[in-house]
């Protein structure tokens, strides 16, 4: 994922090569983390506790990654993980589009391209599965277009954002003291 960027994209690239330090690396060959990595509890999470520049977001692993109480691999989020790897590799490759030009369109409300839909709603399906795996699926994500402190979003409301940092700072503080009895 890039360290600095305007949108928050984790995306799989092959072992081996040697990576810009503006690049952050997750060393796993998870799908279920890249599918927690790629939702609004990652997304959200990240905006609170990392700085922009200027609307852009500078990712900090020990800030976000490390303190984000992440949810159990489920086979579900594994699922949708490769899913979306696949489906966004292949719309990014036949359009000759990066991570920026993709996610522009998704976040672009008048796009109503049949492929960014495709990629909207697979993002929704993994916000879903994420709040299944922390056993969270009482809350109605009323996931659409929304402003954000970053712009407009394809992402949950404000008020889920809300409850949503809240539950995950609780769900923190409850691993925290589990660790630290």
């Amino acid at each position: 994922m890039a360290r600095v960027s305007s949108s928050l994209a984790p995306v799989r690239i092959p072992t081996g090569d040697v990576y810009s330090e503006k690049c952050v690396i997750f060393a796993t060959d998870s799908f279920a983390l890249l599918a927690v990595l790629s939702s609004s509890a990652h997304i959200i999470w990240t905006l609170r506790y990392t700085s922009t520049l200027r609307t852009d977001i500078n990712y900090a692993p020990s800030d976000v990654f490390l303190a984000l109480p992440r949810p159990e691999p489920t086979v579900e989020l594994e699922a949708l993980g490769r899913q979306l790897d696949e489906t966004r590799r292949e719309l990014m490759l036949s359009r000759s589009w990066g991570l920026t030009s993709a996610y522009n369109r998704v976040h672009h409300p008048d796009c109503h391209e049949e492929a960014i839909w495709v990629l909207r709603h697979l993002h929704a399906d993994i916000d879903q599965a994420a709040m299944r795996a922390y056993g969270w699926d009482d809350l109605d994500l009323k996931i659409g277009h929304h402003p954000t402190k970053i712009g407009i979003r394809w992402t949950v409301s404000k008020e889920v954002r809300f409850e949503l940092l809240d539950r995950l700072l609780e769900e923190n503080y409850r691993r925290y003291k589990l660790e630290n009895p």
